[in-house]
């Protein structure tokens, strides 16, 4: 089957490509990312690979998943620049997780996601002498009618409990919070972000709810000026606690790193339902467990889609990624930057009024932000949707689609 988004050809490749053929695409270190999709329970507005945990196929998938990693190992030269294991809920499998962090060589940062239940002190002692030392905290809201509605597990009590327990112990500790303008008072946002900015967190991500069609949301329209109106109230009131905003949806503590996974340049996917972004390709794995597991014991790469990117594709994708994060430099070693199409995207948003000029980088307006929220919906809905919508009947065809259910809890993901 074929894929064929904004103009780019996604394709079943035949044959899979070899490890050495993945690294050498890249045009420089990628950061890992690693994915675990099993959750006790499924949350209905996740559109992440996700599977119902069981100990037994966790521990076949990890082995695996070890497999996978010493294949790109064999032919990598020098550590990664950073790792990031998300899911699923990823804390369900520490002790695999152990054991996998001990083979990958990483320089930098050692992310995970945390399902705030989970950020016990044990767990985050558990968590820290692994290795891990920046946290996400899936916490979404601390007021309890969108916690029911989303059908998250914990309550306001125990996600304020994580937070004390995370903050100081981590080196970046970043919270998660959805916000639906449909339906929640704008005031919900704006609440739970002062609480956080109390709390002295690193980093705070604020994500608008997105209605997949293949979730129980379904997709229904957006109010992108209620939106845009709702997030220029929290860049407001994070600037008011001394915050600054980093990328379209995060606000951060001056001098605290960023935790991110999507904003990195280049990366390479470990898992069932991991994507790597190379530059010249962009590859999918394979959603389910038993196609992933299958590709890997006949010895070659459980890739299951994979684009070539004519190199001005390539650059429109670079420049966008890197302009959400609202600041991209004028010069760079990054050789997707220095194409015309990312320098043309520069000039044509600074001319719509998006971007300026600050020294030597262009950094967005408020209009700017507002413009690249559109277009991240946009991406989204056009390019990820349709990709895995179609990856998830993998699922359908092994049995092992996930269920909607009332106990639903899965932690967003950033990638």
């Amino acid at each position: 089957m074929v894929s064929r988004l904004f103009g780019v050809r996604f394709e079943e490749p035949s044959p899979a490509p070899t490890p050495g053929e993945v690294m050498a695409a890249f045009p420089a270190r990628p950061g890992l990312y690693v994915h675990i999709p099993f959750c006790r329970t499924i949350c209905p507005f996740c559109p992440y690979n996700k599977v119902p945990y069981e100990a037994g196929p966790a521990a076949d998938y990890l082995r695996s998943l070890r497999h996978e990693a010493a294949a790109y190992l064999a032919e990598a030269a020098g550590p990664f620049p950073s790792l990031y294991v998300g899911g699923g809920t990823p804390t369900l499998c520490l002790d695999g997780l152990e054991d996998l962090l001990g083979r990958l060589p990483v320089a930098g940062e050692r992310a995970i996601e945390v399902l705030p239940s989970h950020m016990t002190p044990a767990g985050a002692a558990r968590m820290f002498d692994i290795g891990f030392d920046f946290v996400s905290l899936g916490v979404q809201s601390f007021d309890p009618e969108v916690l029911r509605r989303l059908r998250r597990p914990t309550s306001p009590q125990q996600n304020r409990k994580a937070i004390e327990t995370a903050v100081g112990r981590f080196s970046c500790v970043d919270v998660d919070l959805i916000f639906d303008v449909a339906y929640d008072r704008p005031q919900v946002l704006l609440d739970d972000l002062a609480t956080c900015f109390e709390y002295g967190v690193d980093q705070v991500s604020t994500y608008p709810l997105m209605r997949f069609g293949f979730t129980p949301f379904g997709k229904s329209r957006h109010h992108r000026a209620r939106e845009h109106r709702l997030l220029a109230e929290a860049a407001g009131l994070a600037a008011g606690f001394g915050y600054q905003r980093r990328a379209v949806w995060t606000f951060n503590r001056p001098g605290s790193p960023s935790y991110t996974s999507i904003t990195r340049p280049y990366h390479l996917g470990l898992g069932a339902g991991a994507s790597s972004f190379a530059g010249r390709w962009f590859t999918v794995n394979h959603f389910g467990l038993d196609h992933y597991q299958r590709a890997l014991d006949a010895g070659r790469l459980p890739i299951a889609r994979l684009a070539r990117l004519p190199r001005p594709a390539a650059a429109a994708y670079r420049a966008f990624w890197q302009a959400y994060t609202g600041c991209t430099p004028l010069h760079s070693e990054d050789p997707l930057l220095r194409h015309p199409v990312a320098a043309a995207s520069r000039a044509v948003s600074r001319a719509m009024g998006w971007a300026r000029r600050r020294g030597e980088a262009v950094v967005l307006t408020p209009s700017g932000y507002d413009r690249y929220h559109d277009l991240e919906r946009w991406v989204t809905y056009h390019l990820i949707e349709p990709l895995w919508a179609e990856m998830t009947g993998e699922h359908h065809r092994e049995g092992t689609e996930p269920a909607e259910s009332p106990g639903d809890a899965h932690h967003r993901s950033s990638h």
